[in-house]
Order: structure tokens, then C-alpha cells, then sequence
């Protein structure tokens, strides 16, 4: 009876344990082949890149934007929604070539500061906080693995995750998991 009992508490357990309340489930795959799909999870929740906005008079925010630029950089924001609220990923390597970028060291992030002279760098913003922006930095680090970058054919693609420090309250930070990307400029 007691291992009846066993099976029976497991099997109800395995049965409630469903893939769809997994937030990992609703990323996109992690492909290479510029289908301008990407996502992550901030704080355990899922985050997909999705296009926004737009009316008669403005195009629409794209799900992904940016690429390879300055000669000398490559850099991809992602943008769709958090918490109810416009948000943007935004990684920012000083290089265009497949390889892993360490985010680990404290710098002026993109737009801020000057392309040519920034380090690499990531950052969360949410539009509705203020402008709050988290950034990764020397304490704050995470990595990118860019793992197609295809100047001629204008695709990337790539695995990324980082914790950041706010802007306004450094003790306040965020952190990114299971990043993807996958971009045709």
C-alpha cells in the first residue's frame, strides 16, 4: 500500500509539473539564420523581442535593431515589453567577430558615451521607470558568445546573459539568462 502510495504522490507531482509554466519554453530557438528573432529571461521572466507601436505618422519600434557598425563594433538591442512597460536589451562588443565578449568592465554604455572609445558593454532599460537603465560593469559582468557574425550576408547571431546595476540605485541590479538572438541587418 505504501508504494502505491509513493507512485501514485509522484505520478500527481509529474503531471503538475507542466512544460508551458516553464518561461524558457516561450523563447524563441536559438538559430543562425537571420530570422530576427531573440529573447531572454530578466529575473526568471520571459522576455521575447517583439515589434511595437507605430501609427500613421511613425513606423513601429522592430523587434530587433542594430548591427555591425563604426568599422569596428557590433551592437543589437532587442526590444518588446516588461512588467507592462517598453523595455530594450541592448549589447553593445567591441569587435564583429565570432567569439566571446566579456561585459566586465566599467564604462560610458551606448548612446552615452562615444562608440570608438566605450568598452562592450549591456544594458536593460525600461522606458516607462524613468529611463532606468541597468549596466553591466566591473562587479556587474556577464558575456556574449557571438556565434555567426556574416558581414556580407548581414546576419548574426548569438547567446548573451549579464547582470546589471542600476543607473539611479547601484545596489539595485537585474539579471538576464538564456539570451538568444538571431539578426539579418
Amino acid at each position: 500500500m505504501k508504494i502505491y502510495l509513493f507512485f501514485s504522490l509522484t505520478a500527481a507531482l509529474l503531471a503538475g509539473c507542466n512544460k508551458k509554466d516553464d518561461p524558457e519554453a516561450g523563447l524563441p530557438p536559438a538559430t543562425q539564420e537571420g530570422k530576427n528573432t531573440g529573447g531572454c529571461l530578466v529575473n526568471g521572466e520571459r522576455f521575447v523581442a517583439a515589434e511595437s507601436g507605430g501609427s500613421l505618422l511613425t513606423n513601429p519600434i522592430p523587434a530587433l535593431r542594430g548591427g555591425f557598425a563604426f568599422d569596428s563594433v557590433y551592437y543589437v538591442s532587442l526590444n518588446g515589453t516588461y512588467h507592462g512597460q517598453r523595455a530594450t536589451v541592448m549589447l553593445f562588443l567591441r569587435g564583429e567577430a565570432v567569439g566571446t565578449y566579456r561585459l566586465n568592465r566599467t564604462t560610458n554604455y551606448y548612446p552615452q558615451g562615444d562608440p570608438l572609445l566605450i568598452f562592450s558593454h549591456a544594458t536593460f532599460t525600461v522606458a516607462g521607470s524613468g529611463g532606468e537603465t541597468y549596466v553591466t560593469n566591473d562587479q556587474h559582468t556577464g558575456q556574449v558568445m557571438l556565434t555567426r557574425a556574416d558581414l556580407r550576408a548581414g546576419i548574426s547571431a548569438g547567446t548573451f546573459d549579464f547582470t546589471g546595476a542600476s543607473t539611479f540605485d547601484a545596489s539595485k541590479t537585474i539579471t538576464i539568462t538564456k539570451g538568444r538572438f538571431d539578426r539579418k541587418q
